[in-house]
């Protein structure tokens, strides 16, 4: 059985709602699907928007990653003479209230630790407001698809790195319709991440002020030509310069990027597609800014194949924060905002086949049990009844009882108890086998009395009473004389009582090897 996860990155642009869908297999990741809707015509609000969405285009939204603005969120780089992540935890939210207007028990904080030295800890955190966490998943939650994973813009697109040769320093931009967010990645790690509220909407606003015309008419404009009355050229001036301020303050060093080694700029988002903005950029950065392709691999560029990866990257990066390839760890999903798991899914169209072969497994199982019980059953009953007529046949006289193995069980030691207690001897001699061998080898003109007899399993211990020692000697003499009474012992307690007879003790053993019989 193959164990698959389809991931859901959703990015809810306030232009157009974007998503890429990929599958993750034990051979790696597959594209599914990507599709993009525009929201000009919203109806109901957000939530109202993605349940749409979802529906339309049938969106597994199991397991869906999405981000909250970047304009909600305070990003802060800190450093500490450790890298151990415990104190790391414990240290980084005093660090962070220290330097926002906000209670610590207002805040959602998360961090990030960056590659560096092992004796220093420099890390990316982030903090937002918990009224603005609830109020987005609450809108987000109301379309039904509750993400599991709720990341920060900026740091995010940093993912992409996992499917591009993303070496030295890399600056990608999303020129988004209110906001631009950039994410700097130094030997293809996302290090740094920042977002600036411009975008193409106040490019449009920009156009319909400079050519006196509505904002349906500036955005067509913005697509045919990008504008260039005033308005617009200073629109495009900013964002210009939030690009440079980005190169010259996102570098963990402190060092600025226009400086020094080239930097890598790769431009995404619907903006970023506007004629002639990729021209000015290099003017007014010194460097060559480049629309995102395909990646140079096969395999990555399989994942990019058949949609417009320029306007949805940053959903494809949502989506691969959601894999095993994540290079982010962002995720306010936090104490009370943590994903609440739906079993839902359990039921759901791909695991019905395993559920189907689980069930059917079961019923094998509980088939093979009560047939293995029934067969024992019979196997057992067969044996009962030979038992049964193996008894009746050692003991002829008695009926057979319900538990001829008990039964055979109890005779045979109550049989070993007897032999225990009278003592079976070398070859087929018992002790009483042994007395009354005794009492016929004593002579006849030889008077003994036996006061007392004792036999245990080992020996038998008798008190004999004779006229005078001479009568002792005898006695000892005849046992010589037969060989299985070559051990025994005449000699203990010998006694002479008032009327001049004696006692002695006689023990006989009966524990003899069989060659001493």
């Amino acid at each position: 059985m193959v164990v698959t996860k389809t991931v859901l990155g959703l990015d809810l642009g306030s232009y157009a709602l974007k998503a890429v869908e990929l599958r993750q297999g034990l051979r790696g990741l597959e594209f599914v699907q990507s599709q993009i809707a525009a929201r000009a015509d919203d109806e109901g609000g957000l939530g109202e928007a993605i349940r749409r969405f979802a529906e339309s285009h049938a969106l597994n939204t199991d397991h869906a990653a999405c981000a909250i603005s970047g304009q909600r969120i305070a990003h802060r780089r800190l450093e500490f003479p450790f890298r151990d992540r415990k104190n790391l935890a414990q240290a980084i939210p005093f660090e962070i209230e220290g330097s926002m207007p906000f209670d610590l028990d207002d805040l959602v904080v998360d961090w990030q630790l960056l590659p560096g030295a092992s004796n220093l800890g420099v890390v990316a955190a982030s903090a937002a407001q918990k009224d603005d966490i609830g109020d987005f998943l609450e809108e987000i939650d109301a379309s039904g698809c509750s993400p599991r994973v709720l990341e920060a813009e900026g740091m995010l697109l940093g993912n992409l790195a996992t499917l591009y040769d993303f070496s030295g320093r890399c600056l990608m931009a999303d020129i988004g319709h209110e906001k631009t967010t950039f994410c700097l990645c130094v030997d293809g790690q996302p290090v740094a991440g920042r977002t600036a509220p411009i975008g193409g909407k106040a490019l449009t606003k920009a156009i319909a002020r400079d050519a006196g015309v509505e904002l349906d008419e500036a955005e067509r404009i913005k697509h045919e030509s990008g504008g260039t009355g005033p308005a617009a050229a200073a629109v495009l001036e900013r964002i210009a310069r939030e690009f440079v301020r980005s190169l010259e303050s996102l570098h963990p060093t402190g060092a600025s990027l226009l400086d020094g080694e080239t930097c890598r700029i790769v431009l995404m988002g619907g903006t970023a597609k506007l004629e002639g903005i990729v021209a000015f950029l290099e003017t007014q950065t010194g460097l060559s800014p480049e629309l995102i392709g395909p990646p140079e691999d096969p395999a990555n560029a399989a994942l990019t194949e058949g949609y417009d990866l320029v306007l949805a990257g940053p959903a494809l990066a949502l989506a691969l924060r959601s894999t095993s390839r994540s290079l982010t760890t962002l995720n306010f999903r936090q104490n009370e905002f943590a994903y609440r798991s739906s079993y839902a899914w359990l039921v759901g169209s791909e695991l019905r086949p395993t559920l189907a072969l689980i069930g059917i497994c079961v019923l094998l199982l509980v088939a093979v049990g009560i047939t293995s019980v029934r067969v024992e059953a019979g196997r057992a009953k067969q044996l009962e009844t030979q038992m049964s007529s193996r008894y009746a046949a050692i003991f002829p006289n008695k009926p057979p009882p319900s538990l001829p193995m008990a039964a055979l069980a109890q005779d045979v030691a109550s049989a070993r108890d007897r032999a225990n207690f009278l003592g079976l001897y070398g070859g087929n001699l018992s002790a009483l086998d042994l007395l009354t061998l005794l009492s016929e080898r004593i002579p006849a003109d030889l008077t003994l009395k036996f006061d007392e007899i004792n036999i245990d399993q080992n020996v038998i211990r008798i008190k004999v009473a004779a006229q005078n020692y001479e009568a002792q000697d005898r006695l000892e003499n005849v046992l010589k004389e037969e060989p299985v009474f070559a051990q025994a012992d005449v000699t203990g307690s010998a006694k002479r009582l008032k009327d001049g007879s004696v006692t002695f003790g006689l023990s006989i053993p009966l524990n003899q090897a069989e060659d001493e019989i």
